[in-house]
């Protein structure tokens, strides 16, 4: 079973969403910085590499929000939390894996849309913004 991990960030009642690139893996969709977890590599440690590899942004304090079934329903997503009062800035064009969004921004509740993200992670987005 494949494990993946990310990270949510919040930020004065709002998430931080990047959205996927056209030939990504979810093309088009809003949704946290993630990716799977390497052979020997915790769930926590594989989120934090993954979000900086995607953001060039370093996250040290996350808890783990909840997971969900991967949407090929063979693996596991491992979503953290992480709460600040300093909106983090995503640099997609320094980041390793910059390319694979986008843009990001942050977003309300009442903004998210069941188009713009996955129903798990809108479920987890509700858990946090509500």
């Amino acid at each position: 079973m494949n494990i993946y991990a990310g990270i949510l960030v919040k930020s004065d009642n709002k998430v931080l969403l990047c959205k996927r690139c056209s030939k990504c893996n979810l093309p088009n969709v809003w949704s946290i910085p993630s990716g799977r977890v390497e052979k020997g590599e915790t769930a926590i440690d594989g989120a934090r590499r993954e979000f900086f590899e995607e953001t060039d942004v370093k996250i040290k304090n996350i808890r783990l929000l909840g997971m969900f079934r991967s949407r090929t329903g063979q693996g596991l997503v491992y979503v953290y939390l992480h709460e600040t009062n300093k909106k983090i800035k995503p640099d997609l064009d320094e980041a390793k894996d910059g390319k694979e969004h986008t843009s990001c921004d942050y977003f309300s509740l009442d903004e998210i849309n069941v188009k713009q993200t996955t129903p798990e992670l809108l479920e987890l987005i509700k858990k946090v913004l509500s």
